[in-house]
């Protein structure tokens, strides 16, 4: 059995708190022992002390996050971790986490934006803001338009497996798929898409993926019009929307550093 090194110096910060972090080593243990482990093998496991770890282990048993065997004595999670994560719709906290940032590129762009996701062969528009301007071009929260006419469908296509993305080219007509392909190929380079519309003349989708821990799951699009007098270009509003998608990602568990798609927001 590999021993983790849990006193490595390189995954410890000024943050770190030395009981939640063995409590934590104990539950990310665990998830790999579905049959358990016995307290030896989970300190043997750690590379810990009895004194470190039984007090833990003790404290998550009476807490309801672990169960012992009495028959072979051996600790394994009990289901309340499942339990904690379904506790919340996850399209709500998506919602939640998203609103306050797009309120925040609506301000500082004068631009409207929304927040977009794959809904079978549909982007759905989970919640949009609109531009702080009296008049401007804004989408309704809410509303459905096939993938093939927005630019939030093919940026989350782009980040998604690749099975994904062919299953999605078969069902285009055959003339059409190669384009399509290199479109999909050319966002995941760039990190993001900078196109007009195809649905309203005069509107430019300036669109960024969004990612969690487990890959991508949302866009986030700007529909940028050109304004009159001093206000923020588009390549800087599409700056200010890496940015923001970046802030998203993070608030979702995503870490740029130990993820491939860590470059499509941070380039």
């Amino acid at each position: 059995m590999n021993k983790r090194a849990a006193t490595d110096d390189g995954k410890k910060g000024k943050s770190s708190v030395p009981a939640v972090e063995k409590a934590l080593d104990v539950l990310e243990l665990l998830t790999e022992q579905p049959s358990g482990l016995t307290m030896n093998e989970i300190v043997d496991a750690l590379g810990r002390t009895m004194g470190e770890i039984y007090r833990v282990v003790v404290y998550l048993t009476e807490r309801g996050y672990l169960q012992q065997s009495p028959e072979t004595s051996r600790y394994a999670l009990t289901l309340k971790l499942f339990e904690l994560s379904h506790r919340h719709d996850p399209t709500e906290r998506l919602i939640h986490a998203a609103l306050p940032l797009l309120e925040r590129i609506a301000a500082q762009t004068n631009q409207s934006c929304h927040l977009g996701v794959l809904n079978r062969e549909n982007v759905l528009v989970l919640t949009s803001v609109q531009s702080p301007l009296p008049a401007g071009y804004s989408v309704r929260t809410g509303a459905l338009f096939p993938v093939r006419q927005t630019s939030s469908g093919h940026v989350i296509l782009a980040f998604s497996p690749e099975d994904v993305q062919e299953r999605y080219l078969a069902r285009q007509p055959e003339a059409d798929r190669a384009a399509l392909a290199e479109r999909l190929a050319r966002i995941r380079r760039t990190g993001c898409e900078d196109t007009p519309s195809t649905m309203i003349a005069g509107v430019r989708n300036l669109c960024v993926p969004v990612f969690d821990t487990r890959g991508v799951v949302a866009a986030i699009t700007s529909g940028f019009i050109g304004q009159i007098g001093a206000a923020p270009t588009a390549e800087e509003s599409l700056a200010l929307i890496r940015l923001t998608a970046l802030d998203l990602s993070q608030a979702l568990g995503f870490r740029p550093d130990a993820s491939p798609f860590g470059a499509a927001l941070t380039s």
